[in-house]
């Protein structure tokens, strides 16, 4: 077959993006010959790092037609792996480790495109350099002396896994701390900071808070400011403790006009601590560049919710660090330094079954949730979606038990339009109204509907049409008409990075008029807890939308007092438990859904699965 009519059989399949069948034209330009394996393999490894994988297993490939290939002929099967290896490895395009080729394959059949292998390699030897680092020599005595003055006895029954958190923190130079919403993540990680400086005296130590967006810089920010308030220390260490964070980005200071930042492995950062939140939001390729900026001294703690989405891009970093360890516990050694030093049983610090594995001392994972209670609808809906049990789901979501979880089950357009509209002039017509920035900001954090896909009449974009519509007959007399683009009250969600104006994909701001009586509108962000408000002319701003609605995805890093999921009437492959369970987490008071049974029962029964060899690099 000549190359053009491999590609032509590609784009019949109606399964690729155009790039996918552009990128196998170009490995084929740059092959001495056509092979419709090497097509095939070409444009899965698109359409797979686009979609989130890492890489392609062949495994899961070989050896049998796939449905998505139906009537297009017997050329583009995928081969047995044997096979398909050789005739991969035999063109000058595929190479094997280390070697300097488009595509690598690996020795166990992952097939990346050779970027995406080099962040994950590059990414899996920086962690397993520091995991293999001796523990800090540190005075034990000294250490559990602090750690008893900042981690109050816990009147809960069992070990304070924060305070053993605190002493991984200490001991090890890179730790992850997991647990979902209201486990206390940034309250054990105000007093591991503490206990850090402590441990350190008279060094002074240079600590970075920082997170993938700038909402959730600024929620860590809030958050590790209101537990320093809790500590009762000198005030010189509370001193050492920062209190503004920074995305990632921001941190790393981009190179305009290229994919470099000016920290990296030959300038290094000047820190001596990073805590790194939100991590399962940070794709692959970032999280590679930022951890080869970091020096072999710097102390990493990642913290997130490991059942969470993974990345918007490729990679799912936090949940292949934390791997095959399902349940707290360490090896015998690291289990008998940490009871000897906390007074806590050694056999209960233990993991129940051993993993031979490094990195599994670096572990920490909360599961008590402090925020709700037992009997807690929220709480108990998400760990019904975690688990997969759709009965349990739908049993809470039908219960009168809980009085803060609702469930509209609208057939019908008219009904769903009609609560739709309801819900958005209630929640969102004293917009209007607002002078002060700083309320107008505080109002946007106590609502906002959550959507699974960006169009149609239950997306993003229905949602937010639908709202500038209702909306009109609310607005203020003299402020811009509602109909056009801006106007007095218009919530702003910022879609694209600025460097320079030092606003990211993620933030949210509000458009108010600048002074009383005139038409004059400016965009308000904040920092951090609303100090530093900063305000920018609406046509300054970079890509953005409105934000009455906004995808589960882009609700990452906020937490809301109350929130709307709307989910479509139909089924999809992005309906999974993660997104489910990611969506119902971000309500801090009251949750409601939008939805039929059938998706929901669709969506807890379908997990997100990425391809990678991180998990294999760091637990093999």
């Amino acid at each position: 077959m000549k190359n053009l009519d491999i590609i032509k059989q590609l784009e019949k399949t109606g399964k690729f993006a155009a790039i996918d069948c552009h990128f196998a034209d170009f490995i084929f330009r740059l092959c001495d010959y056509a092979d419709p394996v090497l097509a095939l393999s070409a444009a899965l490894v698109s359409r797979s790092t686009r979609e989130g994988d890492v890489c392609i297993d062949l495994n899961a490939f070989a050896g049998r037609r796939n449905d998505s290939f139906e009537g297009v002929g017997e050329d583009l099967n995928c081969p047995d792996v044997r096979t398909w290896r050789a005739s991969l490895l035999k063109s000058m395009v595929v190479g094997e480790l280390g070697d300097f080729t488009p595509m690598i394959l690996d020795t166990k059949n992952r097939l990346y495109l050779h970027r995406y292998w080099a962040y994950e390699n590059q990414l899996a030897q920086s962690i397993q350099l520091r995991i293999k680092q001796a523990d800090a020599d540190i005075d034990a005595a000294v250490l559990n002396q602090d750690l008893a003055q900042i981690f109050p006895d816990s009147a809960e029954p069992g070990i304070d896994w924060q305070k053993v958190a605190a002493a991984v923190a200490v001991l090890k130079r890179f730790c992850v701390i997991s647990g979902g919403p209201g486990t206390g993540k940034t309250y054990a990680i105000a007093r591991i900071l503490t206990a850090l400086v402590k441990q350190t005296l008279p060094k002074k130590l240079r600590i970075v808070l920082t997170a993938p967006t700038g909402k959730a810089a600024a929620r860590l920010a809030e958050s590790v400011q209101a537990a320093k308030e809790g500590l009762t220390v000198d005030a010189d260490i509370l001193t050492a403790i920062p209190e503004a964070g920074s995305t990632i980005h921001r941190l790393l200071k981009s190179k305009k006009g290229t994919p470099f930042f000016h920290y990296n492995a030959e300038n290094p950062l000047p820190i001596d601590v990073i805590i790194i939140d939100e991590a399962s939001m940070v794709d692959l390729p970032l999280m590679s560049k930022l951890m080869q900026a970091l020096s072999i001294d710097t102390r990493i703690i990642l913290m997130g919710d490991r059942q969470q989405l993974a990345s918007v891009q490729a990679g799912s970093i936090l949940g292949d660090i934390c791997g095959y360890k399902h349940e707290n516990g360490y090896s015998d050694d690291l289990a008998e330094r940490i009871s000897s030093m906390l007074g806590v049983s050694q056999a209960a610090l233990q993991e129940p079954q051993s993993i031979a594995a490094d990195i599994h001392d670096h572990l920490i994972y909360f599961t008590h949730n402090y925020r709700f209670g037992e009997n807690s609808g929220i709480s108990r809906l998400s760990e019904a979606v975690n688990a997969g049990d759709a009965d349990g789901v739908i049993d809470i979501l039908k219960s009168t038990q809980y009085p803060e979880v609702s469930w509209y089950r609208l057939e019908s357009i008219q009904d769903q339009r009609a609560f739709l509209d309801q819900q958005i002039r209630i929640h969102y017509s004293g917009l209007a109204g607002i002078t002060e920035p700083g309320e107008g900001l505080d109002a946007l954090n106590r609502f906002r509907i959550l959507c699974a896909v960006n169009r149609g009449i239950l997306g993003v974009d229905g949602l937010n049409q639908q709202a500038m519509q209702i909306l009109q007959n609310v607005s203020q007399p003299g402020s811009v008409g509602l109909l056009q683009e801006w106007y007095h009250g218009r919530p702003i969600l910022i879609t694209a990075n600025n460097y320079e104006l030092d606003l990211f994909n993620g933030d949210v701001g509000i458009a108010l008029k600048a002074e009383e009586g005139h038409h004059q509108l400016q965009v308000y962000f904040a920092e951090s807890a609303f100090e530093n408000i900063r305000c920018f002319a609406p046509g300054r701003l970079p890509q953005h939308q409105s934000v009455y609605a906004m995808t589960i995805h882009k609700s990452q890093g906020s937490e809301f007092e109350d929130i709307l999921i709307v989910l479509p009437t139909s089924d999809s492959p992005v309906l999974t438990r993660e997104l489910l369970y990611t969506g119902i987490t971000r309500a801090k008071r009251n949750l409601s859904i939008l939805a039929t049974e059938s998706v929901i029962r669709s969506a807890v029964s379908r997990r997100i699965e990425r391809t990678s060899g991180l998990r294999d690099a760091l637990w093999s």
